[in-house]
Parts: structure tokens; C-alpha cells; sequence
């Protein structure tokens, strides 16, 4: 049952770390727009200033998105009973299944962030 609890907690903290590091990397690496790496939409892409501004709103969203699952994901399987194996395994796909929309959600963000200020002047 160790084994099983210890995989559980893997599957539940892989995303919020993935978003902790790829926002601390993209803080870091992806200063130039032609990055091999970072917020890659084609309006992120359209200018300097645009990517910059992509970078730093997305990291910064990344990381605290990935602090707020983790610590989320933490405190609600501590708090839920999961008596039996198969609840353990139902309630890890659910909290996974929050933290994929979450990230969405995030992306979508950025992505509105970037509309609202560099779609207009793209425009014009």
C-alpha cells in the first residue's frame, strides 16, 4: 500500500513541478525571440517586446499556478479518506484531471494577456 501512496503522490505533484520548472526556465533561458524554447504562439512571437512581455507573464503564472496545485493537491489528500486501493487510484486521476484544466486555463491566460495588449497594435 506504501508503494501504491508513494506513486499516487508522484502523479499528483508531476504537474505542479512541471509548471515550477518551466516557469523558473523561462524566466532564465528565454530572453531572445529566437529561443529554442519558451511561450511559442504566433503573437508571442510577433515582435521583442511581445515575447518579453509572453515570458515573463507566463512564467510568472507557471510558477505561482505550480505552487498553489502542489500545495492544493497536498492538502486535499490529506484531507479526503481513501480507505480502499481503488478510491486512492479514482482520487489521483480526479486531482490530475483538475491540475490538465488548470494548466490549460493558464495557457489560455497568457494567451489573453498577450491579445488585450499586442493584438491591437498588430492590427494597426
Amino acid at each position: 500500500m506504501l508503494a501504491t501512496w508513494i506513486l499516487c503522490i508522484f502523479f499528483i505533484l508531476i504537474a505542479p513541478y512541471l509548471l515550477l520548472e518551466a516557469g523558473v526556465l523561462r524566466a532564465r533561458k528565454c530572453a531572445e525571440l529566437g529561443a529554442p524554447r519558451g511561450y511559442r504562439s504566433e503573437l508571442a512571437r510577433s515582435s521583442q517586446a511581445a515575447w518579453t512581455y509572453a515570458q515573463k507573464v507566463c512564467s510568472t503564472r507557471y510558477i505561482l499556478g505550480g505552487t498553489i496545485m502542489a500545495i492544493a493537491a497536498l492538502a486535499i489528500i490529506r484531507v479526503v479518506p481513501v480507505d480502499t486501493i481503488g478510491s486512492l487510484y479514482i482520487f489521483t486521476a480526479i486531482i490530475a484531471l483538475f491540475e490538465i484544466v488548470a494548466f490549460l486555463c493558464l495557457m489560455a491566460s497568457v494567451e489573453s494577456s498577450l491579445r488585450k495588449r499586442f493584438a491591437s497594435k498588430q492590427l494597426a
